[in-house]
């Protein structure tokens, strides 16, 4: 078992894990004619999650909405590496979205926004208001989040991620994550970044400045600094100023989008793991 300070309240990263079910179990086939992998493989990682237990009685899971948001007004490329959702994915969410209605998880979309900026404005609430949360996902979009009270499970490395571990790791604290993705770019989302910029250039400059604006306000300095090419980092960090801030506004989760989730919405009833059981059971008979 995991240790979190108290019962957190559990927000999942839908589309993420909806695709990897898919992908996991594209096999699947229901009553031997409709796909099934992404409805079971969803049950299934929502049983790992609470089988952990995080003796907590609250979840949600977030999805993104089909309509292109923000992000795709000011850079028209964002996203676009990434391939059309297959048919026959579409076609099973639906179905999902009805069978997790009916064993009692809430599940939440809103048209043109990101599931990012869903779970980043919901995770900045529910700590305003007090709460403990706990996001379940792998991207590293979502480290910019963590706080104290605002964690990430990884369910694939079974590890909790905290400040303490992101400053171990990078040297830097979750909230400047931003500014890495801002400067080296992520290729995951199609953010350019700098060209040329890499990680451990990235994370020098931010270990020495912190965040991408007071890079710029010391750009001067930045070709006296003691790390390797310096003079072509700074030259290059002055020919994409405007895309190095672009990134930022790609990369950054919107913390403001607002939300009207109560208690009782995201609490399981007492019914809920005998339903998602038998729920599991109905789809697993190819497993």
């Amino acid at each position: 078992m995991l240790y979190v300070k108290k019962k957190p309240i559990i927000i999942v990263d839908g589309s993420l894990y909806l695709y990897r079910s898919y992908f996991t179990f594209q096999n699947f086939n229901h009553n031997q004619e409709n796909p099934s992998g992404a409805i079971y493989g969803m049950l299934k990682t929502i049983q790992n999650i609470l089988k952990k237990n995080y003796r907590s009685q609250k979840i949600i899971i977030i999805f993104d909405s089909s309509k292109k948001t923000f992000r795709n007004t000011i850079f028209k490329e964002y996203k676009s590496n990434r391939s059309t959702m297959p048919n026959k994915l579409y076609i099973q969410i639906q179905p999902l979205l009805k069978i997790l209605e009916e064993i009692g998880i809430k599940t939440l979309s809103i048209l043109g926004i990101e599931a990012d900026d869903i779970i980043g404005s919901l995770s900045c609430k529910l700590e305003r208001e007090g709460e403990q949360v706990l996001i379940v996902s792998h991207d590293k979009d979502m480290i910019q989040l963590v706080t104290d009270n605002i964690n990430i499970l990884n369910l694939s490395k079974n590890s909790i991620i905290t400040p303490d571990k992101i400053k171990e790791k990078y040297g830097i604290y979750p909230q400047e994550f931003v500014d890495l993705l801002a400067l080296m770019g992520d290729a995951s989302d199609n953010i350019p970044g700098v060209p040329k910029i890499g990680i451990k250039t990235a994370l020098f400059l931010l270990k020495k400045f912190s965040n991408i604006q007071n890079v710029y306000n010391n750009i001067e300095k930045i070709q006296f600094l003691s790390f390797r090419n310096s003079k072509n980092a700074a030259i290059q960090l002055k020919n994409y100023k405007k895309i190095a801030f672009l990134s930022y506004q790609l990369a950054k989760i919107k913390l403001d989008i607002p939300i009207n989730i109560t208690s009782e919405e995201i609490t399981l009833k007492k019914t809920f793991f005998k339903k998602l059981s038998n729920s599991i059971k109905l789809y697993s008979f190819n497993e």
